[in-house]
């Protein structure tokens, strides 16, 4: 990850190395852009290990629903697809990751109803 070269619009955002303590305690330390920039920027970095996860199911679909929900405009007839997607997505961490899921993993369930009833996420959110 630190020989990693980030680009142009990525480098403001470069997440600081991870360390063994911050995996032991399951916690990366770093800010929520550097955290996105690593989230986006995931496949390409660990390109070598990711055909070996199992679980790598889950980050396509929190990618996929990450590509909506921050999308603007947002298409209502999306809304479908967001919500197939999300009730996919917390299917997938109550198999692979029962004893992880936190308050947010169940919350993604809403994000549909949440954009049906107040619009696009990125008019209210502070991302």
């Amino acid at each position: 990850m630190t020989n990693f070269q980030y680009g142009y619009f990525d480098i403001a955002n470069r997440p600081p190395p991870i360390q063994i303590k911050h995996l032991q305690h399951e916690r990366i330390v770093a800010t929520a852009a550097q955290k996105h920039c690593l989230f986006k920027l995931f496949p390409i970095i660990f390109v070598d290990i990711i055909d070996k996860l199992e679980s790598f199911v889950i980050y396509k679909l929190l990618r996929e629903i990450l590509d909506l929900v921050l999308s603007y405009p947002f298409r209502k007839t999306w809304l479908p697809v967001l919500d197939d997607l999300c009730d996919v997505f917390h299917r997938s961490m109550v198999k692979y990751f029962p004893h992880k899921i936190i308050p947010k993993c169940h919350f993604v369930r809403e994000y549909s109803q949440v954009i049906r009833d107040y619009g696009p996420a990125v008019r209210y959110w502070c991302f």
